[in-house]
């Protein structure tokens, strides 16, 4: 096994264990206002991170039901998105084709192309700006009012409230 096909095959599964489980992402006792600026942007920053997967995959799904009214188009772009998960998420093994080992950033490239080829022709800039606006919309809403699970602050240190059971009771100590 190559160092690449290790690679691959790790990414991969970090990938598909980035998914969160739908009912954690759906949990409505999870819900709730944020309380002030700070914690609307802790909260925002963490569930970006964390259900990034999640979102990925809701925002697909926003995209082809903005596709609802063109069903031979929503058949393409499903069998697109097919491709795209097989070939960048579900397979652990390097991609040969004709005894030649094709990279992940080759693949990546040529789905892109493929991508772009497939919206021109298929005339859906239109659906796909919608579906941006309306995935927009609802993951920023998801992320600021789902209470992260994990209280880390990404900011480290600099949110922490002074600690009081220290030696100086919450006071400052000279130096």
């Amino acid at each position: 096994m190559t160092p690449s096909s290790t690679a691959e095959s790790t990414t991969a599964t970090e990938i598909r264990h980035s998914i969160r489980p739908w009912s954690s992402f759906l949990s409505l006792s999870s819900f709730s206002l944020p309380l002030s600026l700070p914690d609307l942007s802790l909260r925002f920053n963490n569930n970006l991170y964390t259900f990034r997967a999640n979102y990925t995959i809701l925002s697909l799904l926003i995209f082809i039901l903005t596709l609802i009214f063109r069903p031979i188009t929503a058949i393409i772009f499903l069998i697109l998105i097919a491709t795209w998960i097989y070939l960048l998420v579900a397979r652990d093994t390097p991609l040969v084709v004709l005894d030649f080992e094709i990279g992940d950033r080759m693949v990546l490239i040529a789905l892109s192309v493929i991508t772009i080829v497939s919206v021109a022709v298929a005339s859906v800039w239109w659906n796909l700006f919608v579906s941006i606006l309306i995935s927009v919309l609802v993951i920023s809403l998801h992320a600021i009012l789902m209470t992260p699970d994990d209280s880390e602050s990404p900011y480290g240190a600099l949110l922490n409230v002074v600690d009081e059971d220290g030696p100086s009771g919450g006071a400052y100590m000279q130096v």
